[in-house]
């Protein structure tokens, strides 16, 4: 049959056909053989392994809750995993291309005639139809691999958007951790500030006794008021601060806001972090995969493109069987068929597809500095992560041993001055100088926690060998 011959020639130029376009080759990245600022207890921790739950690392309770809740109900999140769920139903729609769509229909087409002209070959009566087909709507069959190109590039970016997708879920998580350390450091610094509200009050009190039984000036006791008012707000600032930081924290969890309740910042954990090979981040980071991926479906852009140069071949076919009584539309019916191959070829274009080229070579070398820009950053953040983790650990012990000799010799001074052996000047010094070493180590045990969380998410989260 002639129906045979098509279709064998079809299939003969769909297996024959090639994939024009370039192939994809991944650009090269300079890559240090080890991190720059990693030091000796790091460099032990390279053959480690990052859970892919790294806040759990930290040892609380209350933070591995909020952290999990965060990763269901978080806005941000929900809206990445909509996009992925869009671009893998793109990715569907282009990958059906690669296959004929056949459609199947049915009809029934009844007509009357009466009082027919003479001489029209017409007849009295009525006359029914019944007819099926399948039919083939216009297929491209895939000659120099143009909707192959196309099926590639979706699938990049469709991985592109899961990538981001993780990414995004890697910054909310990370972004938590970070809220709830500030949170707790700031509830602790907020505790400070009323344990020296009421030394301050101690103080003023004890000056003002003294003012009155004439031991002291007015001057003294004034200063000493306007110390206190001072204490009292910063205090008020600590809470705005506080309050601020709640908002954060519950816009992360995607509720209305509220109090949170957080773990003191003695009683968070630090734990150490295995760094890895700076080769091997190139492989964690879900912002690196992502950037490849737009870098594969650009080059295959470029595929897609250079066919418009290359005549197309599309085939249109149907197969169907017709009779005038609703019994013999499948036993005895009169058999119809039809192939339609089109060919269609590029004459004159004015420049159209050199220009669309053109975009499309510039989008991929675009992509290509994207994504080495996306190396070279991965790799310096995680750099400085390690650095500013190894400075803040070192700061925690200096700030905490200046903190506690501070607070021994501020006990000594209040002792000191109720019995009227030490100045109210000396007094306020030291009681300053205690302030400011309880807030620098609350503060920098708040400054190697979220070091510690910028480090994780520089890594790329949690990992395994």
């Amino acid at each position: 049959m002639k129906i045979n011959t098509y279709l064998s020639l079809a299939s003969l130029l769909f297996v024959s056909g090639c994939t024009i376009g370039p192939d994809y080759v991944k650009p090269a990245s300079s890559v240090p053989d080890a991190f720059h600022n990693s030091d000796s207890t790091q460099n032990d921790l390279q053959k480690g392994i990052i859970d892919k739950n790294w806040w759990e690392s930290f040892h609380d309770p209350v933070l591995t809750q909020l952290v999990s809740k965060a990763l269901i109900s978080n806005y941000d999140i929900a809206i990445s995993q909509a996009q992925m769920d869009a671009y893998l139903g793109q990715f569907d729609q282009t990958e059906s291309y690669l296959y004929p769509h056949i459609n199947g229909s049915m009809s029934f087409d009844q007509k009357t005639t009466q009082n027919p002209m003479a001489n029209r070959f017409q007849q009295d009566g009525t006359f029914s139809t019944y007819a099926a087909s399948l039919s083939m709507a216009s297929y491209e069959i895939d000659l120099y691999g143009k909707v192959k190109r196309t099926t590639d590039a979706a699938r990049s970016q469709l991985l592109a958007s899961e990538y981001n997708r993780r990414s995004v879920q890697l910054t909310v998580s990370a972004s938590v951790c970070a809220s709830y350390v500030r949170l707790s450091s700031l509830n602790d610094q907020i505790r400070l500030a009323q344990e020296n509200i009421s030394a301050s009050e101690e103080i003023e009190k004890n000056t003002r006794l003294k003012y009155k039984l004439g031991a002291s000036s007015e001057t003294e006791w004034l200063s000493v008021s306007a110390q206190l008012e001072a204490s009292r707000s910063t205090l008020s600032q600590l809470q705005a601060a506080r309050t601020a930081e709640e908002t954060t924290l519950n816009t992360l969890l995607g509720e209305n806001n509220k109090n949170i309740a957080v773990s003191r910042i003695e009683f968070i954990n630090v734990p150490n972090v295995p760094a890895g090979l700076p080769s091997q981040l190139l492989t964690r980071r879900p912002d690196v995969a992502a950037a490849e991926q737009n870098l594969i479906s650009a080059n295959a852009k470029i595929g897609i493109t250079k066919a418009a140069y290359f005549p197309t071949l599309s085939l249109t076919a149907m197969l169907g069987v017709q009779s005038d009584t609703l019994s013999k539309v499948f036993s005895d019916p009169t058999r119809l068929w039809q192939v339609t191959p089109v060919a269609s070829i590029p004459i004159f274009t004015a420049g159209l597809i050199d220009a669309q080229m053109r975009i499309a070579r510039a989008d991929c070398n675009q992509s290509v500095a994207l994504y080495q820009k996306t190396v070279l950053t991965a790799l310096n953040d995680t750099d400085n992560a390690l650095a500013q983790n190894t400075r803040s650990k070192e700061q925690v012990i200096f700030n905490q041993k200046r903190a506690d000799a501070l607070k021994k010799a501020f006990e000594q001074a209040q002792l000191r001055y109720k019995v009227g052996t030490y100045s109210y000047t000396d007094l306020l010094l030291v009681q300053q100088n205690w302030i400011t070493a309880q807030q620098q180590a609350i503060i920098s045990k708040q400054n190697v926690l979220t070091t510690t969380i910028s480090l994780y998410k520089a890594l790329g989260g949690g990992w395994e060998n």
